[in-house]
């Protein structure tokens, strides 16, 4: 029976400690909070460095690691080492420009430290879609800027290797602004596909000096609406335009045939009576008869009902060419930009 609880102590003992280890990396910042709260600042500091050495860190949400810099720079700084705190709140301000301190959780020298840091530390954040689609006549492309303060800003637009495309910036920003680009470069021409920078420079109070440098990747791609075809030309569905060879060669056969048996019929049924000159006139009308059909229906001639129907097909079909080359026109001067974001990329440029 000892023997059985003795092994249930011991595993649940070894299962504790599994969880235990397990929760450390992440509960360390909670360990922390607490130290401070109960006034242990040298433990809060303790399990602060703890975590930052840890992996948890660099996979930990931006949340956490704003809790994290905060507590540390107020621990640092009640434990009366300002240089360590100073360094850890500028971290902060670096990370998110938005950051404030609660005056109501911390105390005055913590929150006047901060507040001198931050002015300080000419830093900004760009947030922008992950994917933005516009077209250049009627939209753009937008990004919003935050600071930590008011300072002389610059935006552009450049290529991989540093040519600039085009400025899109270059004044103070107070707290936050829009930047829009409408996909041309600085002459006004459209942007070519291909891969970018839009590059935000902080600098001194007095834009003598370019303190930081924020990069964000821009891959632009160029999306061309499909163009129509072309109207299919009325020739082809057009109805028969002109006379074969039958009605022609039947008119003058007939008449032909008309006029032989007005001159021969009645010498074949009365050889032995009087040739009469009447009969020749019947043959002769006969025959210009037949004649007269041929010519009015002579093969290849057009007729006039045919004629006007494909007039008619041949002027619509050139109307809905003529929209059709308008349309396509328009359609490839509609072209999209697509614009896919990367994640940006801060650096330091301040004199160490």
């Amino acid at each position: 029976m000892r023997l059985a609880r003795t092994c249930v102590v011991i595993l649940s003992l070894i299962l504790q400690g599994t969880e235990l280890g397990a929760q450390e990396p992440t509960s360390l910042v909670d360990r922390a909070i607490r130290a401070y709260g109960d006034v242990d600042f040298d433990a809060a500091v303790g399990f602060l460095r703890r975590w930052f050495a840890s992996p948890a860190a660099t996979t930990a949400p931006p949340t956490e690691r704003r809790r994290a810099l905060t507590y540390l720079g107020a621990a640092e700084a009640l434990r009366g080492n300002r240089d360590s705190a100073a360094a850890a709140f500028e971290r902060l301000v670096f990370l998110d420009p938005r950051t404030r301190l609660d005056e109501l959780v911390f105390p005055p020298e913590v929150t006047t430290l901060y507040t001198g840091v931050r002015q300080r530390a000419k830093a900004v954040i760009v947030e922008v879609a992950q994917i933005s689609e516009f077209h250049p006549d009627s939209g753009a492309y937008t990004a919003r800027v935050i600071a930590s303060s008011a300072h002389p800003l610059r935006a552009v637009l450049r290529q991989p290797d540093g040519r600039t495309v085009r400025v899109l910036y270059s004044g103070f920003i107070a707290d936050s602004m829009i930047l829009r680009w409408d996909g041309r470069d600085s002459v006004g021409a459209a942007i070519a596909p291909g891969s970018y920078l839009l590059e935000i420079q902080s600098s001194t109070v007095l834009g003598d000096a370019v303190t930081r440098v924020l990069q964000l990747p821009l891959d632009i791609q160029v999306v061309r609406s499909d163009t129509l075809p072309h109207p299919v030309p009325p020739d082809t569905l057009a109805p028969r335009a002109r006379l074969g060879a039958g009605p022609g060669s039947e008119a003058l056969a007939g008449g032909l045939l008309a006029a032989t048996a007005a001159a021969l019929l009645p010498v074949v049924l009365a050889p032995d009576a009087e040739v009469q000159p009447a009969r020749f006139v019947v043959a002769g009308i006969a025959g210009g008869m037949g004649l007269l059909g041929f010519v009015r229906n002579f093969p290849g001639k057009t007729i006039a009902r045919d004629r006007a129907v494909n007039t008619t097909a041949r002027d619509a079909w050139r109307t809905d060419v003529a929209a059709t080359i308008a349309e396509n026109r328009a359609r490839r001067e509609r072209a999209r930009i697509v614009v896919r974001s990367g994640e940006p990329i801060a650096a330091d440029l301040r004199a160490r």
